[in-house]
């Protein structure tokens, strides 16, 4: 009988003692950061340490392969490239910092089949191509894409996002090539860039 006793009292003390714990809110703490939505939400290439996207983005979910449009000189396309607010927000605007970068980081990129209409974009199914390793090439401004943004881009007050837009040109075919741009944040707004999340890479499929 005492042992049920102790056992029950012990019960009785454990449920009074978790129930006065109390829950800490969390808040966050740190240095307030940007950082590239679709770098955080896909894995890195092949051989570079951030992801190179062949497919057009969509913001607040990682890009998927049965479903997005493969990027394509024929897209007549603006790709979305937001940028997230990492901390607290500002009852002010607030900025961040880009460079544009062309150097292909590796030789040549793989892409899909694109051969369904969900894989167009909403102006209309585009001619198939086959899936193919294609030459990885500069992309060249204004030729290949176009960046209206001078390199410094506002986060409004009281928003955690940030775009910056690629416009996707048609400068004819070129048979087994891509075209590269990439894009990397840096220190020169008012919000610093987290370094881990700060690079993403567009390959263009030129056939």
């Amino acid at each position: 009988m005492k042992k049920y006793s102790l056992l029950a009292y012990i019960a009785v003390v454990s449920l009074l003692l978790s129930s006065c714990i109390k829950e800490d809110d969390k808040t966050f703490t740190g240095t307030t950061v940007v950082e590239i939505d679709q770098t955080v939400l896909n894995a890195v290439s092949v051989g570079v340490t951030y992801p190179i996207l062949t497919r057009i983005p969509l913001s607040g979910r990682p890009v998927v392969a049965a479903s997005d449009s493969t990027l394509r000189r024929l897209n007549n396309a603006t790709i979305r490239i937001r940028v997230n607010l990492v901390g607290k927000q500002s009852s002010k605007d607030e900025t961040f910092g880009f460079t544009v970068f062309t150097a292909p980081p590796v030789a040549s990129i793989a892409f899909g089949a694109t051969l369904t209409a969900a894989q167009a974009p909403p102006n209309g199914q585009l001619p198939a191509a086959a899936a193919a390793t294609l030459t990885l090439a500069a992309g060249v401004a204004n030729t290949h894409y176009f960046i209206a943004s001078s390199g410094i881009v506002t986060i409004p007050a009281n928003s955690s996002f940030g775009y910056i837009d690629v416009g996707i040109l048609n400068p004819g075919a070129t048979a087994g090539q891509a075209r590269f741009v990439g894009i990397e944040l840096n220190n020169n707004g008012t919000i610093p860039a987290n370094p881990n999340y700060s690079k993403i890479g567009l390959a263009i499929d030129q056939r």
